[in-house]
């Protein structure tokens, strides 16, 4: 699925993907070629969960690398949210190390993924450094992963993905902020045009308190830094 243009299934498909690395209520069932579901039982494939289960049970403390992933949706914003979706859970699951296996041909919306991380203001802001645990009410559509930084206390950063084809009003809860929010977005309307799909900065927002709110449009990966 590497076209620019996919049906509402094949983007569906690529944006869920990423939860067979950690959801254990998560099956793949509507996948053309489901046999990994097929042979573990008709049960959750939860990847890194059955990893992490059998490492402590055979050799706590062994470090968990990805030695090669990819997700399809090299030319589409779903490749987008499937990367940054997949950044997020390898952080908040502790693997160590993970490999992208780039395809032939273009991929500029996948590597767009790492941009909402890394340098997603063109002048090196980068995710924290340390992971905040963070919970979804709705994983099918929306999910958040959050960091402070233990070089600027006070800063954390979010990123917030929206994988369904609607807008979510999404209420941040749990983290006491003061400051300014500074918010980067991708979308399929900001990529369009762009050689290198990154990160589009729309403003900002004032925080203040254990609670705020922001709407995410259909398929976007939202970047939020406060400080």
């Amino acid at each position: 699925m590497t076209s620019t243009t996919l049906t509402d299934a094949q983007i569906q498909l690529i944006v869920q993907s990423p939860r067979n690395l950690w959801d254990p209520t998560f099956t793949d069932y509507t996948n053309s070629k489901p046999w990994i579901y097929q042979r573990l039982g008709h049960t959750p494939i939860n990847i890194l969960g059955r990893l992490q289960s059998k490492i402590n049970a055979e050799f706590p403390g062994m470090k968990m690398a990805i030695t090669e992933y990819e997700n399809g949706g090299y030319n589409h914003i779903a490749g987008t949210i499937a990367q940054a979706d997949n950044l997020g859970i390898f952080g908040a699951q502790g693997v160590f190390a993970a490999t992208f296996w780039p395809p032939v041909g273009t991929y500029s919306y996948a590597i767009a993924g790492f941009r909402a991380f890394r340098d997603f203001d063109g002048a090196g802001a980068n995710f924290g450094d340390t992971s905040l645990l963070a919970t979804s009410s709705n994983v099918q559509n929306v999910m958040v992963y959050a960091s402070s930084d233990s070089n600027t206390p006070g800063r954390y950063v979010f990123v917030a993905i929206n994988r369904s084809t609607s807008s979510q009003v999404t209420a941040i809860n749990g983290q006491s902020l003061s400051g300014t929010a500074k918010l980067y977005r991708i979308t399929a309307a900001s990529a369009q045009g762009q050689g290198t799909v990154e990160p589009v900065s729309i403003g900002t927002m004032p925080v203040s308190g254990s609670s705020f709110t922001i709407t995410l449009p259909a398929l976007s990966v939202t970047t939020i830094e406060v400080d």
